[in-house]
């Protein structure tokens, strides 16, 4: 599965404006990036104009940068930023990457972010184990995420004794593959090329499925290479291409950490095979 990867094509899915470090990094290496995002994060308006403000919760989750980026800016525009942060709302993020962006807002003391070892899957288990500890006396915990989310750990802070809200501060889009990058995938599989994409969500998962259809691709998807960054994506991935009108067979699949780093690594490491 890894034969022509020296030059392969990489397909980066992430929204727009995640990939393009990568893809310069992944250029200077002497690979082909394509920029081809699946998704579109767009923050929306909280219910009724309302947000819920971070001095009425013990706890707030975030489960992603995105989450962190649209609950602020929600924040900012319900005239809602507090000058400090307060002391008595513990933060926890779901790994490295979220952490960074709650950094990133300077207005949460790390002393007050909770977030899994880097040893860890970067995920709610993971994030749980460090929680569960803390969560004695904790009463209101605000999880912040997308429009839909997995429940796993709204209802492990539930059995807690939590009374536990769920804030959507964006949604995700699909895009479609515009005709010029769809062609240009064509071309790739057509001259022999190895092509690997990245995926880092399910949602997104999804998005490239439908896209690979759409541009008449998805007869090809067991021959890519993928890398993703949690096994429930390599798991989506596997179960959406042997669906009904997807490929049938076993798929050549890395798993990662989502920092870019470890993606740029791993999709290096495929290229010197």
């Amino acid at each position: 599965m890894t034969a022509g990867l020296a030059d392969a094509l990489v397909v980066l899915t992430r929204p727009q404006g995640r990939n393009e470090s990568l893809a310069q990094r992944l250029a200077d290496r002497g690979l082909e990036p394509v920029l081809m995002p699946v998704l579109d994060i767009v923050p929306v308006a909280g219910p009724g104009g309302l947000v819920p403000r971070p001095g009425d919760q013990d706890l707030i989750v975030f489960v992603s940068g995105n989450a962190v980026s649209s609950y602020f800016q929600q924040l900012a525009q319900a005239g809602g930023l507090p000058e400090a942060w307060p002391a008595h709302t513990l933060v926890a993020a779901v790994g490295a990457a979220t952490a960074k962006a709650v950094a990133q807002t300077g207005l949460v003391p790390a002393g007050q972010v909770v977030l899994p070892a880097q040893s860890e899957e970067q995920d709610s288990e993971a994030l749980w184990k460090v929680l569960q500890p803390r969560v004695a006396g904790l009463r209101n915990a605000l999880i912040v995420r997308g429009q839909a989310g997995r429940e796993w750990l709204g209802q492990r802070l539930e059995q807690a004794g939590l009374r536990v809200v769920r804030h959507a501060a964006y949604e995700r889009r699909m895009l479609d593959w515009p005709p010029h990058q769809a062609r240009r995938l064509h071309e790739a599989v057509a001259a022999g090329k190895g092509v690997v994409c990245l995926l880092t969500s399910a949602h997104g998962v999804q998005a490239f499925v439908d896209n690979a259809a759409r541009h008449g691709l998805l007869a090809f998807c067991a021959g890519f290479h993928y890398v993703v960054i949690h096994p429930r994506i390599a798991g989506r991935l596997q179960s959406s291409l042997d669906a009904p009108g997807g490929t049938d067979g076993g798929l050549a699949v890395t798993i990662c950490a989502p920092r870019d780093d470890a993606i740029f690594q791993a999709v290096t490491s495929l290229a010197s095979l």
